[in-house]
């Protein structure tokens, strides 16, 4: 990557970071469903061009929409409220080698024995950080992440194979398609959705607009621009950024104070997922 890329790349897992920090007390005031709702709505307007037509096959948009956008953010953001912020992060790691596992299953690209062996030790590091003796009344906060990024893992190799647009296009037509979904499944399964609206406060809101502007318009419209020209695992390194950010940030902004048994998990993820991503190879070259 030239070093403008390099320095796109670090943004998304900066943003991303912050932006679950912030989610944690934002989920106490709003419904999870309703919150992320709200989120992809406002990331349609800013983003989605309707008056020019997408080049992306519809059903591929509507695939990635589902499975990139609502439904991950509905499974995370749910077990973003039963979860420290910090360890919420740590597990989301196990994003990465289930992209490239997605895009492999696929054909897109080829997977190699280290890949897979960095694979099995970031998700035993994840195990770890779910199975702490602290986190046991929180599990199915835990499973709810990990399930997202098997759909987020999903919605990547799909974006990496048939997408034909911008970052930022391809964004704004997921969010609309996600939003709508987001609605009808806050509708059905939540409540005190009209309470929350009226009764949230400034710092309340000031949450939402880090996480709507921050988290998903601007850090997805990026990421998506990188991976529609470079492979997967030359882009997803950059997500390691997130365990620091996000445990520090998480330290500062909400005295989440990491422990050691979830410091030497997050240590295990990570060290499978260099496994998984970093590239032998000299010859790769972005896609064209």
């Amino acid at each position: 990557m030239p070093p403008r890329d390099v320095a796109l790349a670090t943004l998304p897992p900066l943003l991303w970071a912050i932006a679950y920090t912030v989610a944690k007390p934002a989920t106490a005031a709003f419904p999870p469903l309703l919150l992320i709702s709200m989120a992809y709505a406002v990331t349609a307007f800013v983003l989605l061009t309707p008056w020019r037509p997408l080049r992306t096959p519809l059903w591929a948009v509507v695939v990635a929409g589902t499975f990139g956008a609502s439904l991950q953010s509905a499974l995370i953001f749910s077990g973003i409220a039963q979860i420290p912020a910090s360890m919420a992060i740590l597990v989301v790691q196990s994003q990465v080698p289930f992209a490239v596992l997605s895009v492999w299953a696929i054909g897109q690209e080829k997977i190699q024995i280290r890949r897979l062996a960095g694979i099995v030790l970031a998700l035993a590091g994840v195990a770890m950080v779910v199975g702490l003796p602290d986190a046991a009344g929180n599990i199915r906060g835990s499973l709810l992440v990990v399930l997202g990024t098997v759909s987020w893992g999903i919605a990547q190799a799909v974006v990496r194979t048939f997408s034909r647009d911008s970052g930022a296009r391809l964004m704004g037509a997921m969010s609309a398609v996600a939003t709508p979904q987001l609605l009808a499944a806050s509708f059905f399964l939540e409540k005190g959705q009209v309470e929350a609206l009226t009764t949230a406060s400034v710092t309340d809101w000031f949450a939402f607009v880090v996480l709507a502007f921050g988290g998903f318009a601007g850090a997805y419209a990026i990421w998506y621009s990188l991976l529609l020209r470079y492979r997967v695992d030359q882009v997803a390194p950059f997500v390691l950024l997130m365990p620091v950010i996000g445990v520090l940030s998480s330290w500062i902004l909400l005295d989440e104070r990491p422990t050691l048994p979830t410091i030497g998990g997050g240590l295990v993820i990570l060290a499978g997922l260099a496994m998984v991503v970093v590239v032998s190879d000299a010859a790769l070259r972005p896609k064209n």
